[in-house]
């Protein structure tokens, strides 16, 4: 029987039901017996004044006079939150697994069952660990994610998002440095053979590509990486959002887009794998937005792809124009030439 560990999303076998031990991450994790009569749930004790928001994998605190079912569920002890659509009755949100039970799509869960992300609880798990675990459920379970993810904390999703791009621009600016500044050198070698002049090359042609490949410019890029990655971030929700509105698909506001595109934009720390990170990171970055998009402002998978993919095509159709305006301008000049 297979068992996920609702704290790391890792699976492991086991043969019994009960108290499980994760051996991945060592949290504890209760597999339901599907055959057992259902208990009802123990009501929770409210929070005490100054904790922090319950992290991804805890069952969430039901908000201040969140006690009777919605209209429409199934009875409920008096008091209780209703369980999330497609899990079984009697069953918490904190369990991981439900045995052999085959998957079943989840709809939106009602108001008050949204989690924070392992990333919001940073200051208690670590910021390596919570970025990592948090990274991980973006990239590979990004509908259940994204569908249970507390919108009201989009801070800690700008946060993410600029510390991966910011951190993936690095390594693309240094790999640009140390290939430009070999190349420059062999081109200078083998233009330093060449006599300057009128039929020759001019040399501060070679000065000027220099010019850009400096230490200086290359550590000012570096210093202003993580203002250009939080502009880009903004720029990007905002875009999709005011698409969003024109489709009229946004009613949960601003912050649900900028959660969506800000865990979204962790993937760009793939940029750090050279020549083929940044393709790669990009069209993932579009898989996840979309469907991101779509949990989050609860809009759906169609109004969320076009919100996401008619700004890339914008841009595609004016680099198209401009490449071919400079190909019919080369195209004029060589025919005059003759």
């Amino acid at each position: 029987m297979l068992a996920r560990c609702a704290r790391c999303q890792n699976t492991f076998t086991t043969d019994r039901f009960g108290i499980q031990t994760c051996p991945h991450c060592g949290s504890e994790v209760l597999l339901s017996d599907p055959n057992a009569p259902a208990a009802p749930p123990a009501q929770p004790a409210p929070p005490a004044p100054g904790t922090s928001s319950p992290s991804w994998g805890a069952p969430p605190a039901p908000p201040p006079g969140f006690g009777a079912p919605p209209p429409g569920a199934g009875a409920a002890p008096p008091g209780a939150p209703p369980p999330p659509p497609g899990r079984p009755p009697g069953a918490q949100p904190s369990e991981g697994g439900w045995g052999s039970a085959p998957h079943r799509p989840v709809a939106p869960p009602p108001p008050g069952w949204e989690r924070s992300a392992p990333f919001v609880d940073r200051s208690r798990i670590g910021f390596l660990a919570s970025y990592v675990q948090t990274w991980k459920l973006v990239a590979f379970d990004p509908a259940q994610f994204f569908r249970y993810v507390r919108i009201a904390e989009s801070r800690s999703a700008v946060l993410f998002g600029v510390v991966a791009l910011t951190l993936g621009n690095w390594f693309q600016t240094l790999y640009g440095y140390a290939v430009s500044s070999a190349a420059v050198g062999l081109f200078d070698d083998m233009l330093g053979k060449i006599p300057q002049g009128r039929m020759g090359v001019d040399h501060a042609l070679v000065l000027a590509l220099k010019s850009r490949t400096t230490f200086a410019g290359v550590l000012a890029q570096l210093v202003m990486a993580p203002l250009a990655a939080l502009f880009v971030l903004y720029l990007t929700a905002g875009v999709m959002h005011l698409l969003l509105l024109l489709f009229r698909a946004a009613p949960r506001g601003f912050d649900a887009t900028l959660t969506a595109v800000g865990y979204a934009f962790g993937l760009f720390v793939l940029q750090a794998v050279p020549v083929c990170g940044y393709p790669v990171a990009a069209i993932w970055f579009l898989g996840a937005v979309i469907l991101g998009l779509g949990e989050t402002q609860r809009c759906g998978p169609g109004k969320a792809a076009a919100a996401a993919l008619l700004p890339l095509g914008f841009v595609c159709f004016c680099c198209g124009g401009a490449v071919a305006t400079m190909l019919a301008g080369l195209g004029t000049i060589s025919s005059q030439g003759e």
